[in-house]
């Protein structure tokens, strides 16, 4: 029997992408799962495929950033199914400008998307998952260790999600509940996938060698298996895991390789 078997699950931000495939993974363990995001559409779409596949879902459209919209998030699961076991905060807003190019309201929404769009929906799961003795888990980012070019606000929300996580895992030391943290690398998108420029404006995102990339899927099942395991860190990728560790020992030089990488990819494009 698997060990996601009946369980009661909330994805944010599943409608598509990491979140829409973490969801699928949960189902296919036998999970019973909420689908969450902004887009109404997008989010029925993928309502009736999951029916479509015999999986046990119910999809609650809201907007993470707003405390209102997840205090209704977790009401409804709980009249739906009547319990909570595990919460993945996966939605939030990327990014790529730099920083002295940024408004400061774009700036500041980016982050309240990273932090808080994880910190509301886990204030008001926390009284449920401390009964069923569950799992919240933050999904974060490579940019989440060593702060990126084009990325200033996005890897300040994701860094800031590691301290919430740290606080969390010791103020629940004893209740039972698992606080978990994912640092996701690079991860193939769908087309439609889209990021905010200096201006609030949504763009494409930037393109990546596709060597250097997970699947969705891949990344869905090491999320699960962190929740399995009840892992406090998890960092995909070799390259992810090198990061962390050069971060962590010699991050003076990862600046420096980061930085020379960024004056490479300039003259090549000028």
């Amino acid at each position: 029997m698997s060990y996601f078997k009946d369980k009661v699950a909330i994805v944010t931000g599943s409608g598509m992408g990491i979140g829409k495939a973490t969801a699928l993974e949960l189902c296919s363990h036998g999970a019973k799962v909420v689908l969450n995001g902004r887009n109404p559409e997008r989010l029925q779409k993928t309502l009736e495929e999951f029916k479509g596949k015999g999986y046990d879902v119910t999809a609650i459209s809201c907007d993470i950033t707003s405390s209102t919209d997840c205090e209704k998030l977790i009401n409804q699961t709980i009249e739906t199914y009547g319990r909570l076991d595990i919460l993945i905060t996966n939605a939030s807003v990327s990014m790529r400008e730099k920083f002295e190019k940024l408004q400061p309201e774009v700036f500041a929404q980016i982050i309240h998307s990273n932090v808080n769009g994880s910190a509301f929906p886990a204030w008001y799961a926390l009284p449920h998952l401390k009964k069923t003795k569950g799992s919240i888990t933050f999904i974060s980012s490579a940019a989440g260790m060593i702060g990126m070019p084009t990325g200033s606000a996005y890897s300040a929300g994701k860094m800031a999600l590691t301290a919430l996580a740290q606080s969390m895992k010791i103020e629940l030391d004893g209740s039972g509940v698992h606080v978990g943290i994912v640092h996701v690398g690079f991860t193939q998108n769908e087309d439609e996938k889209r990021v905010l420029n200096a201006k609030g404006e949504l763009v494409p995102v930037a393109s990546r060698p596709a060597y250097l990339q997970q699947t969705r899927e891949q990344v869905a099942k090491a999320i699960l298996r962190s929740i399995k395991g009840r892992q406090f860190k998890t960092v995909l990728t070799v390259i992810g895991k090198m990061n962390a560790f050069m971060v962590r020992f010699f991050p003076g030089l990862v600046i420096r390789i980061i930085t020379y990488s960024q004056k490479r990819m300039k003259d090549m494009y000028e």
